[in-house]
């Protein structure tokens, strides 16, 4: 079956690529003049490799119908990242369509294949129908689902027949009960200020349905958790003086009264909730949906990438070098807070362990600290995703893939490494092109080792080296083994380094 899947992938790539071919008049790069109208000297196996790693069906199921829409001329100027983008939008959202939602848009034709097969890639003849249709999807919620949750993020303390006392819970309810004001905490483009708000303190709007009072119909009521003290603001933000606050106390109900001091001493000081594991699980697709290079991996056992069954959820790592050899590794299998790793096909490898949930945490970062729904106002939302990701999933996964068990099923050995710089791109694929650093310099150690770089510069560059000049690239390579760096008297003179066979083996690969 694994095998299968992999003639399939592969058939897709092979026939996108053949449509590219007759497209430019030559691969990799197009021809001036192509048929196709996009730019001479191209790299359109770049476009196409960028296709591949971002169609994000795991099976390069869009592959083709993006190919189309890049090589289609009434589609010019549209770029890789813009057509990638949009069918990742579709597939996120291809639950969502229906004849229906496409017949009450009333722009397309009923009998066409968007409106009978909305749900088909193919249906769509040119990028525009597909954007108009996911702006639809976007729009879909209604105003009155939107009222109806805001209402539903607030407790109803009191009402009468001219007042009402709310408190929110929620930003949204905040925004729908504190409109036509001036309040940060209602601001539809500043969230985080109801939310700081919430921490310190409790929050409450009195509301004059009789709107009477002019700009004080409106007021919003802050009790701070530390002390107890008030804080009171009009609709237009201004903080009340204790003589204006004063009179409205003054017209106030007592039970309305009673109801925001009840309330005060009831609520306690927020604790951060935690994300449910099926929505944690979700967030973290999320991740790799959008950072495709992560779907890839490197280990001592040779290149792995990752398809995500978008149906049952599962992960799997499939050796490239060895299609047959492929492992299951679900993040939060089950609902349960684990790592479970097992083979794919126990005919080439038989291999099953769990990671429990003391395994995904260390002294610093706890499951409470990622799955938090409140990670830090100054980190991104999918910032628990991403730490669980780069601390613990990804180490797990390579670590296992590292045993000599996966070495010896996948039939071949590498060596890995990591460059000390975190910025560093270098990765020194095998053979490294004409007129590049590293193949200069290369071939000048193998002529003439025990070398410094200065004198690499002056033999075959023709000039003194800047100082710091190309310090990343000296580093990397090094760091790579490739070279060997040893200290000759006061000088750092450079040879081949341990690892140089095994780049020219291509059994070499960056971390």
């Amino acid at each position: 079956m694994l095998g299968l899947q992999h003639i399939l992938l592969e058939g897709r790539v092979e026939d996108a690529q053949q449509y590219f071919e007759k497209a430019v008049g030559s691969w990799p790069v197009a021809d001036e003049g192509n048929p196709a109208g996009i730019g001479a000297s191209t790299n359109v196996e770049g476009v196409l490799d960028h296709f591949v790693q971002n169609d994000p069906s795991g099976n390069n199921k869009y592959l083709m119908w993006m190919v189309k829409m890049y090589l289609n001329p009434e589609e010019r100027g549209t770029t890789p990242n813009d057509i990638s983008s949009l069918v990742q939008r579709f597939h996120k959202n291809v639950d969502r369509l229906s004849p229906v939602l496409i017949m009450n848009m009333d722009t397309f034709n009923p009998s066409s294949r968007i409106s009978t097969s909305p749900k088909n890639i193919d249906s769509y003849e040119d990028i525009s129908q597909l954007e108009r249709v996911m702006d639809e999807v976007d729009s879909i919620q209604t105003r009155k689902q939107k009222e109806t949750e805001a209402k539903g993020g607030v407790d109803k303390l009191y009402e009468d027949e001219r007042w009402l006392l709310v408190k929110p819970n929620t930003y949204e309810g905040s925004c729908y009960y504190g409109s036509s004001t001036k309040w940060c905490t209602a601001s539809k483009e500043a969230p985080h200020h109801f939310q700081d708000y919430s921490k310190e303190g409790n929050l409450f709007y009195i509301i004059d349905k009789s709107k009477d009072l002019g700009d004080f119909y409106k007021i919003a009521l802050y009790k701070k958790f530390s002390d107890g003290s008030e804080e009171w603001y009009d609709r237009a933000d201004n903080r009340l003086s204790d003589q204006t606050e004063d009179a409205i106390y003054s017209m106030l109900p007592e039970g309305l009264v009673s109801a925001f001091v009840d309330a005060h001493e009831e609520y306690e000081p927020p604790k951060p909730g935690l994300k449910s594991l099926e929505q944690f699980s979700k967030e973290l697709r999320e991740v790799i949906y959008k950072n495709p290079k992560l779907g890839k991996i490197n280990t001592k056992s040779g290149v792995y990438q990752l398809y995500i069954d978008q149906r049952d959820g599962t992960w799997m790592w499939t050796n490239i070098q060895n299609p047959d050899l492929a492992i299951y590794a679900t993040p939060l299998w089950d609902g349960e807070l684990a790592l479970p790793i097992s083979s794919a096909n126990d005919e080439v490898l038989d291999y099953n362990t769990v990671y429990t949930a003391h395994q995904l945490e260390n002294a610093g970062l706890k499951p409470e600290h990622y799955l938090s729904e409140e990670p830090g106002r100054f980190r991104n939302e999918d910032w628990g995703a991403k730490i669980f990701l780069h601390q613990f999933y990804f180490p797990l996964v390579k670590g296992t893939l590292a045993q000599n068990d996966f070495i010896l099923a996948s039939g071949h050995k590498f060596t890995t490494w990591t460059p000390s710089s975190h910025v560093s791109t270098y990765t020194f694929k095998y053979p490294p092109r004409e007129g590049t650093m590293t193949q200069k310099f290369i071939d000048y150690l193998k002529q003439n080792p025990r070398r410094t770089s200065n004198q690499f510069y002056e033999d075959v560059l023709g000039y003194s080296r800047p100082r710091g000049h190309n310090n990343m690239f000296f580093a990397a390579i090094k760091d790579a083994g490739i070279v060997k760096m040893e200290r000759q008297g006061r000088q750092f003179v450079y040879s081949l380094g341990p690892n140089y066979q095994g780049w020219v083996e291509g059994k070499l690969l960056r971390n």
